[in-house]
């Protein structure tokens, strides 16, 4: 039996339907006038500059999510990944929007005002003002951006908050006895809808495409060249590659500090007059799998980092070396390494010409032998600590030592061609880092015999060397074809299968093709 006060609480039967209804009517709402704001955030991105809050909450989203759960979908997705966490946050975004215009449509049963719309609008500024974009890392009111940046945000609210009101007329317009305004409003969500859908489809898929069919490293086919041209050197960065930042060289400047005697702070005019090296260095990412595409090998040219260093001259407490990125990414080495390793670079050059911005342009960390995580792009300042201050990805699970696995691939022929019976030409790339490769060996038995592949002499000792094989099957059919390599030490990699996470992918790579007659 209920008390007197529960039935005073109580809603009448007949207002809880109705305010489910308004409810769901308002999420509509508020997911349609959300889609609208995510279609104009993404061309104020083009016109004015704006970063596009699902690209700013990725660093975040990314620190919060477990190392290992990151590491299968890189495994899994590869560049694809960066399209699926982005579209599940604008996917979340409009959900977001659309449970705000749910708190509207059934507020609405009891606050009538015109203006309902609007105050809501303001509640969602603020949210993203006041608590978004600072966890994005651009400060209260997203001012580290500039002064514009709030007012735009309040300018694509107040079109949020326009739209939800659309709701509450088009519902008006449905009790009408005027059939031709019923008729009107009744298609107006749906054409806001498809015209909001078309626009940002053109604004997005097109990067999307690229960014999955048709990455930087996807450019080659046949035999890797010694050098890698820079349109076809791979890209990575913890932002996906859809925020990365955007440096001014003119006001940029290299701080080196810190447990010193004689802090630094270089411009790069100042950077580039001090004493230069050029080196080949093969870099690879740590999420590359095996027999993937994440890896390159180009000239480098920059300032070596233990003679930087030695310029500034370090204090004995100092131990380790911290560096800080534009994008916010860290990284850290022990003095020790970099004092026994003069080929560790801070790099400004990159095949005779400055860095490409997605390469870290002014001036990257280039660590030889270690997987491309250890090395920040876009860098900004070195500070000299006495403890490891922790990498983004180490944070996160990721091996803090990141030296590369001895590795071998097949560039040809590839997984699933059919080739003609007769001689055929089995060719790649072997890497092991600073250790060097002293042999390559291929099998087309799946791995029960194997043959030597000869090599051409690396560029370097920090690059790969590309191998090659001819091979005569004896009949037509179904081949599996392996190969591995073996280091400068005489270790032989491993036939162990690890995916990436969370020190690098290993095993070898293995290749299935067909031989017929035609």
């Amino acid at each position: 039996m209920r008390s007197e006060s529960d039935v005073r609480t109580a809603a009448p039967a007949h207002q809880r339907p109705a305010g489910r209804q308004a409810a769901v009517r308002g999420f509509g709402w508020g997911a349609l006038a959300g889609l609208v704001l995510v279609t104009l955030m993404y061309l104020a991105s083009l016109v004015l500059g704006l970063r596009p809050l699902p690209q700013l909450l990725n660093q975040p989203l990314l620190s919060l999510m477990p190392g290992f759960v990151f590491g299968f979908l890189i495994d899994t997705l590869q560049h694809a990944g960066k399209v699926v966490e982005e579209l599940g946050l604008i996917i979340a975004m409009v959900v977001g929007l659309g449970v705000l215009g749910a708190a509207w449509g059934w507020t609405r049963l009891r606050w009538r005002s015109q203006y309902s719309a609007l105050a809501f609008a303001a509640a969602g500024w603020i949210v993203v003002s006041a608590v978004l974009l600072p966890v994005s890392g651009l400060g209260f009111l997203g001012l580290v951006d500039g002064p514009v940046t709030p007012l735009v945000w309040a300018v694509l609210f107040a079109v949020y908050g326009v739209v939800l009101q659309l709701g509450a007329d088009t519902a008006r317009a449905a009790a009408s006895p005027d059939l031709g305004r019923r008729r009107m409003f009744s298609i107006l969500p749906v054409t806001i809808g498809m015209v909001s859908l078309g626009v940002l489809a053109l604004r997005l898929v097109p990067d999307w495409y690229r960014a999955i069919f048709n990455p930087a490293e996807a450019g080659l086919r046949g035999i890797s060249p010694d050098i890698t041209p820079v349109q076809n050197f791979y890209v990575v960065s913890k932002n996906l590659n859809f925020s990365d930042p955007t440096v001014d060289g003119q006001s940029w400047t290299l701080g080196v500090g810190g447990m010193v005697d004689r802090p630094l702070q270089l411009r790069l005019s100042e950077l580039r007059a001090l004493p230069s090296v050029i080196e080949y260095v093969t870099l690879e990412c740590i999420s590359n799998n095996v027999g993937g595409e994440l890896m390159s090998t180009g000239s480098f040219k920059g300032v070596s980092l233990r003679e930087l260093l030695a310029t500034a001259a370090l204090q004995p407490a100092g131990t380790w070396a911290a560096f800080k990125a534009r994008d916010g990414y860290a990284e850290s080495l022990p003095i020790s390494l970099i004092q026994g390793a003069p080929e560790i670079l801070v790099a400004y050059e990159l095949d005779g010409a400055p860095l490409p911005m997605a390469h870290g342009y002014p001036a990257r960390i280039l660590i030889p032998g270690h997987y491309g995580m250890k090395g920040p792009k876009w860098l900004e300042s070195i500070a000299i600590v006495d403890h490891e201050s922790g990498g983004f990805w180490e944070q996160q699970g990721w091996d803090h030592n990141a030296v590369v696995k001895t590795t071998a691939r097949f560039d040809v022929p590839g997984d699933g061609d059919i080739v003609k019976i007769g001689p055929v030409t089995l060719a790649g790339v072997a890497f092991a880092g600073t250790r060097g490769i002293s042999g390559v060996e291929y099998s087309t038995d799946g791995g029960r015999s194997w043959s030597p592949a000869a090599f051409k002499p690396p560029l370097s000792p920090l690059t790969w060397v590309i191998w090659q094989a001819d091979w005569t099957p004896g009949a037509e059919g179904a081949y599996d074809l392996r190969v591995r390599a073996t280091d400068s030490a005489g270790k032989l990699q491993t036939s162990q299968t690890a995916a990436s996470y969370p020190s690098g992918a290993s095993g070898y790579h293995t290749i299935r093709i067909a031989v017929a007659k035609s």
